[in-house]
């Protein structure tokens, strides 16, 4: 399995540097977030699943209406291998460290530490998929998402997202209980989208908080894309967030005249806003599809090289120059499904 092999492969970088791992999981809008236990006790690492969909069709209301399913297999098919992939990685961190705990006895625990949802519909909150994940797990979800999953009384601990604001003394404090203290889970939303359909969730860490100089880092996830200068207010964030990620697909998706996916030259602008180090593509899968709503869906594909080369084209006419033309300065990565990308 390639998500096995990656993992594996990553495991010895992990360990000596002490830095996060982002796997996508499908080629749509499924990732896990693995994090180096800043203070380890009976885990080495941290996993934060994210919007998981692995398997079988998904439907919004009624399939008449909209229904999607993964052309490209997701790199594993149920969350049992999952599991099972991360109590691997778990394990080689643990023989590595001395620990006497067998590979088996680590991959029959559960290696989900808390799943984020953001959005209620369902290829971001897969009842099917979801279901899978041990109920004990704790669940952080957007208002409309923890509402839904609330309803099906599966999971024990269902959290809404709080909404992020640089205004608190301490923006740490707005999270929800239940997530340690290194960890942090907000939301940022904009005044202007009264559904908040283009938000984004903030997941800030401090891995390196028994070290001196350590700093917070973040993670912004934005499968629909966020407009670029909502994000303006991390910049004036106390403490300081330095943004390690920005997650933010490059196509632009319509229905009729309501704008679905931001695209390209909005993740551009929220890349150099947010002055994050990765800029990851995300929910950019064309899927299979059928239903009223797919009838009326228009996809503009966009590469990073054609924004590019649109970016520079549009400031050479304004005469103004721009450097968002400049591709050197960006660590873009667009990664296939079961692919691992190691944030430095």
């Amino acid at each position: 399995m390639r998500l096995r092999e990656d993992l594996e492969n990553a495991a010895s970088e992990i360990l000596h540097s002490r830095r996060p791992l982002l796997t996508h999981l499908n080629a749509d809008t499924s990732w896990v977030l693995t994090l180096p236990h800043p203070s380890p006790r009976e885990r080495f690492l941290f996993n934060i699943l994210i919007d998981p969909w692995f398997q079988t069709s998904q439907v919004d209301y009624f399939s008449w209406f909209s229904k999607q399913w993964h052309v490209i297999p997701s790199s594993v098919q149920t969350v049992t291998e999952l599991n099972e992939c991360l109590g691997t990685l778990e394990a080689i961190f643990r023989s590595r460290h001395g620990s006497p705990s067998t590979h088996e006895s680590v991959k029959a625990n559960s290696n989900i530490d808390l799943v984020v949802i953001s959005h209620e519909f369902t290829d971001h909150c897969n009842r099917k998929t979801l279901r899978e994940i041990a109920s004990t797990t704790p669940v952080y979800a957007t208002k409309a998402a923890a509402r839904l999953i609330s309803s099906w009384r599966y999971f024990h601990h269902v959290y809404s997202i709080a909404t992020f604001s640089n205004e608190k003394d301490d923006w740490k404090h707005v999270s929800e209980a239940g997530i340690p203290s290194w960890l942090s889970i907000t939301r940022i939303i904009s005044n202007k989208d009264a559904m908040s359909f283009h938000s984004a969730i903030l997941i800030t860490f401090d891995i390196m908080s028994n070290t001196e100089g350590s700093s917070t880092e973040g993670l912004v996830y934005t499968p629909h894309g966020i407009n670029a200068d909502d994000l303006k207010t991390l910049a004036v964030a106390s403490p300081r967030i330095n943004v390690l990620a920005l997650l933010h697909g490059l196509h632009d998706i319509r229905i009729s005249r309501r704008q679905l996916n931001l695209g390209a030259h909005n993740a551009l602008r929220a890349q150099r806003i947010s002055g994050s180090r990765y800029w990851l593509s995300t929910h950019d899968e064309v899927k299979g599809a059928g239903g009223l709503v797919n009838y009326f869906m228009r996809r503009k594909i966009w590469t990073i090289e054609d924004v590019l080369k649109e970016e520079e084209r549009r400031n050479e006419k304004l005469g103004i120059g721009s450097p968002l033309a400049d591709i050197r300065d960006i660590n873009f990565a667009n990664l296939e499904s079961g692919e691992s990308l190691l944030l430095r």
